[in-house]
């Protein structure tokens, strides 16, 4: 599986199948929107034209914006409602290859009862936003991590070249991890990268 981060929520992940996209980002951001082709398309908040500008990418997607389990292409993906002040935001549960991906795409909230995080089973990539304002902080979201006990790391929706919202640089993240973090434009990951794997690894991917 490759791994390529787009900006904000917004990634590709290219299985062998198929291409997902997540939360592509309109032109709102500050950002060019992202183009290509897709087969599945994931959507955390359809409501909000911030994080579900698609018009610019080509194919004909299966869209999935709603709780709920989807199999599409040899990729799994399991939609969670989580309660974001007064609006529910659906993180994604997303697996194929035998990894298991687990996006928070733009919380700022994690109320997930323990008995529900318990049944997503071990989690290999965990993707969550760390910018603060209107999402997780660097703080939280370092607490997040240390709850979900994810192989990887990646996180997302923080400041980059161009973005107008008012996030905060990754950095701020990494310190709170401890200051260890690798940074790479794309990864390729195969499940067994994972085994026997202890450390939480910090990845901090390029738009």
């Amino acid at each position: 599986m490759h791994i390529q981060y787009l900006g904000l929520s917004s990634f590709k992940l290219t299985t062998k199948e198929a291409v997902v996209i997540t939360d592509p980002y309109s032109k709102e951001s500050g950002l060019a929107s992202p183009r290509g082709t897709v087969d599945v398309l994931v959507l955390s908040e359809p409501q909000n034209s911030l994080y579900s500008s698609h018009s610019s990418l080509t194919g004909e997607p299966f869209i999935i914006s709603s709780p709920g389990e989807y199999d599409v292409k040899g990729v799994t993906v399991t939609g969670i409602p989580l309660l974001q002040d007064e609006n529910y935001v659906t993180v994604f549960l997303i697996e194929s290859e035998g990894i298991k991906i687990l996006n928070l795409a733009h919380i700022k909230n994690f109320n997930i009862q323990e008995n529900e995080l318990e049944d997503l089973g071990d989690i290999d990539i965990l993707i969550l936003p760390v910018g603060g304002n209107t999402v997780l902080d660097a703080s939280g979201a370092a607490k997040i991590v240390n709850q979900v006990e994810a192989k990887m790391v990646i996180p997302s929706h923080f400041s980059t070249e161009g973005i107008k919202l008012a996030l905060d640089e990754v950095n701020k993240f990494v310190k709170e991890m401890g200051g260890k973090a690798e940074t790479l434009e794309k990864i390729i990951v195969k499940k067994k990268d994972f085994a026997d794997t202890e450390d939480t690894k910090v990845i901090i991917l390029t738009s």
